[in-house]
């Protein structure tokens, strides 16, 4: 057998050696998309929009680059749901007096309702202990064993 062919087996070998990871991920994709739709059709918000509302929560007063790194997500897109927010009244923005470039987001009373009706439906006592019950160490362990995935796949991880 030529060496290309020997390192391309090789490399489908190792490929199928992640068969169950893949499997384990295709499952949380499932999951998201289907918690993703029966939130959309239940409180007519996207999980990013509960996201986005939720850190609001947990960081009272915070600013919008503080939400956008806390949810990795762009800039852009941070901006573009702070602002849908406030316009739906489940946010409040102003202006921080102290530096006149930073924008401040607070929960609406709008936004608090819905978040009970989102702790409601998705965090269920059940749900809500194994959160609580999930250690820091765990949680970090996840993060850098899917971290080291994506690296495998030969995507750039910036923290």
């Amino acid at each position: 057998m030529p060496v290309k062919q020997i390192h391309a087996v090789e490399a489908f070998r190792n490929y199928l050696r992640f068969g169950k990871v893949r499997y384990y991920l295709d499952i949380l994709f499932y999951l998201q998309k289907r918690q993703t739709h029966d939130i959309k059709r239940s409180i007519g918000l996207s999980l990013r929009e509960c996201k986005f509302l939720l850190q609001a929560k947990v960081s009272p007063s915070c600013s919008l680059v503080s939400i956008q790194r806390q949810l990795y997500i762009p800039s852009s897109t941070a901006a573009w749901l702070a602002e849908r927010l406030v316009k739906k009244g489940y946010l409040t923005r102003k202006q921080n007096p102290r530096n006149r470039r930073e924008v401040i987001l607070d929960l609406s009373r709008r936004g608090d309702q819905i978040l009970l009706r989102v702790e409601k439906h998705f965090f269920t006592p059940e749900v809500s202990e194994k959160l609580m019950a999930t250690s820091d160490a765990l949680v970090a362990q996840i993060e850098d064993s899917i971290k080291t995935l994506c690296q495998l796949y030969g995507s750039e991880i910036r923290d």
